[in-house]
């Protein structure tokens, strides 16, 4: 029995290829190449580009929902919360200017989006975008504008005990805000195809 399965395991070898179809091969590969470097860099291009209308989107959203506190912002009543929704607002319309695309600013999610690329020898390569931040600003702000945003939630629920609905709704209009900005910061951060393909 052991003859007869050692007879059918036969190692499959290719058929040596013809040295007249040498050339052809090289200038196959050689175009299969540029072919693939040019669909990456297409697919970077787009994905730029992409990340620039979604980067205006994001950065229009926060300064349009600045209006609304502008006129409440000179009543005795509702100055502070007026002030503490335009500060959280530009605290989040900075975080989508100076921040890159993909980067959220809270260390937890960019670790998470963070994705590695395969590499030829077979090792895994982490790309640098999650980076020690440039000062305390860059490193805080993120943090600071979410305790901000909870703070307006519970100043709106203590408003709104009083009788005032309106400012419950605006009171979480910076928070409403905020998630959905990370939410579109982390989504451009982990659509990137011309870094998946060059893992490849």
């Amino acid at each position: 029995m052991d003859s007869t399965t050692s007879r059918l395991r036969k190692t499959f070898r290719y058929p040596p290829i013809p040295r007249t179809l040498i050339p052809y091969q090289k200038l196959w590969m050689k175009k299969m190449c540029t072919e693939q470097e040019n669909l990456i860099k297409t697919l970077h291009e787009q994905n730029t580009n992409l990340n620039i209308q979604y980067t205006r989107i994001l950065l229009a959203l926060p300064l349009v929902c600045i209006l609304p506190y502008l006129s409440a912002l000179f009543a005795a009543q509702t100055t502070f919360l007026s002030i503490l929704s335009i500060s959280s607002l530009l605290s989040t319309a900075w975080m989508v200017f100076v921040l890159p695309a993909g980067e959220t600013g809270i260390s937890m999610l960019d670790k998470l989006n963070n994705t590695p690329a395969k590499l030829d020898g077979g090792g895994v390569e982490y790309p640098k975008r999650v980076v020690n931040s440039d000062g305390p600003i860059r490193q805080y702000l993120p943090y600071l504008n979410l305790g901000l945003c909870l703070l307006l939630g519970v100043l709106g629920k203590l408003v709104r005990e009083r009788g005032d609905g309106m400012w419950w709704v605006l009171s979480w209009l910076p928070g409403a805000v905020y998630v959905i900005v990370v939410c579109g910061k982390f989504v451009m951060g982990g659509v990137d195809p011309g870094r998946e393909l060059e893992g490849l």
